[in-house]
């Protein structure tokens, strides 16, 4: 049985039920309720004995049908899911940005789910772009290159009001800057919290030259430049109106100076990002651990996520950035402290209390990139296992310290004097104390031959590595 519409029909040939009471079966198979099934037994058994079926033989089928009620499901239905499981996969295959783009604006206000299909996203080799005032639309959509580009109304703080009034006034023409938006749009719907959201999530990065910062830059007597803009902007506006009405209404020209914009030097990236995820809730044009995959994939035991599945194992290691961090005082006066790591898929939480906190507390900054060895054990509070944090260093310093050689591993078919140059070239610019090997491999063959330099060292740093990517070849640290 797999449908429960044989179970249906199966009831009626076998015992005499009537379609109400197929149905009856049917509803408590599908509801999981053992009540109404146990209430239908003695009638299954009474009926199939008066069609001369063995009472064990009703028993075996109807034992049967009790455990496929577990998972028991409904053949149209099953049809239905079917078909929209091969239209799906039939765009996703064919269509895979606009695809994409659909179902994170289906999901755009679960966090969790907009984590999952970008990562999707980078799997299948799709760019997904941050907002742009001059290209975004409300949801996320696809650009004339084939990228996914963020919908304007995922941004917090950005509603349908202030999306609507710039993708209508975007019908005349790109914006030029900041100051040309302001003199545009309805600022009755575009307000200080609307711009300041615009700037932290990158949405006025399309305007060339200007950073992030220095929307936010004091300006003349203004607390930042965004301030200044929208003043700017609503007295240009209410000239621009008065002069409508006068003689001279057929003038354009409106005497009021655009704002000089600020000097101020680029935020940190962490403060970019940091800034970028309050507005979209995720790290869209960069992740902290970017600088130092290395390390990530070379020296830690899982990412966060699965973090769990090594629960037997006697030492952990992982990495991530510091996102909470509070320093506490118990009530006998010594230090403790409640931390959380994250990382490029989930988060974990630890405390350090005593010597542990007094050892480390100098690294538990918010914002800091660690390396975390630890394990789990039985919490103090139950029977409950919690990771328990053994050694803490920065992520920095890991991969220098714990490298002592690389291997670049070179596919004989892909050998030839271009491909030689390149890697002697990169060795000559990289140079530095970790020992550098080789090994050809010859797949046809099954032969793998490896060499060690004599005389040449390199630099396995994040750089090096980036590089040897970007020839194609894998690599391995020794």
């Amino acid at each position: 049985t797999v449908y429960q519409e044989q179970v249906m029909l199966l009831s009626q040939k076998l015992a005499n039920f009537t379609k109400g009471q197929a149905d009856m079966l049917r509803k408590g198979m599908g509801k999981k309720k053992k009540d109404i099934i146990d209430a239908l037994y003695p009638k299954f058994i009474e009926g199939g004995e008066s069609n001369g079926h063995p009472k064990e033989v009703l028993d075996k089928v109807w034992k049967d049908w009790e455990a496929f009620a577990s998972y028991a499901f409904n053949k149209s239905h099953s049809t239905c899911y079917a078909f929209i499981a091969f239209q799906t996969a039939y765009l996703k295959a064919h269509y895979p940005a606009e695809f994409m783009a659909a179902v994170l604006t289906r999901n755009k206000n679960d966090i969790t789910k907009i984590t999952f299909f970008l990562r999707e996203c980078k799997a299948i080799g799709l760019t997904v772009l941050g907002p742009d005032v001059n290209e975004s639309l409300s949801d996320f959509s696809v650009n004339s290159e084939g990228h996914v580009r963020f919908g304007l109304s995922a941004l917090k703080g950005v509603g349908e009001g202030p999306v609507e009034a710039i993708l209508e006034d975007r019908e005349n023409g790109s914006f030029k800057d900041i100051f040309d938006m302001m003199r545009r749009l309805n600022l009755r719907s575009v307000n200080k919290k609307v711009m300041e959201s615009l700037v932290n999530g990158g949405a006025l990065d399309c305007f060339e030259g200007v950073s992030r910062s220095q929307y936010f830059a004091p300006s003349e007597k203004f607390d930042t430049l965004v301030e200044h803009a929208l003043r700017y902007g609503n007295a240009y506006q209410n000239q621009k109106a008065q002069s409508s009405n006068s003689l001279f209404g057929d003038s354009e020209d409106i005497m009021i100076p655009e704002p000089k914009m600020p000097e101020q030097p680029p935020w940190p990236l962490i403060e970019e990002l940091n800034r970028e995820k309050g507005v979209t809730g995720i790290y869209i044009s960069g992740h902290p651990l970017d600088d130092y995959r290395l390390e990530i994939e070379n020296f830690t035991t899982c990412e966060l996520e699965n973090i769990e599945n090594y629960k037997a194992r006697q030492s952990i290691n992982v990495a991530g950035m510091l996102t909470n961090a509070r320093h506490l005082i118990s009530k006998n006066g010594n230090g403790w402290g409640f931390f959380e790591i994250s990382d490029y898929s989930s988060s974990i939480e630890f405390r350090l209390f005593g010597n542990d906190y007094q050892k480390y507390k100098h690294l538990l900054e918010q914002g800091k990139v660690l390396f975390i060895t630890g394990k789990y054990e039985q919490s103090w509070r139950g029977d409950e296992m919690e990771f328990k944090v053994k050694e803490i260093s920065l992520l920095e310093g890991v991969a220098s310290e714990k490298t002592e050689a690389i291997t670049i591993k070179i596919p004989l078919n892909k050998v030839n004097p271009e491909l030689i140059d390149a890697i002697d070239k990169l060795c000559k610019t990289h140079k530095g104390k970790h020992r550098l090997h080789m090994q050809l491999l010859d797949y046809q063959n099954k032969i793998s031959l490896k060499m060690v330099s004599t005389d040449r060292k390199v630099k396995a740093d994040n750089d090096f590595i980036k590089e040897i990517a970007r020839l194609q070849l894998d690599y391995k640290l020794n």
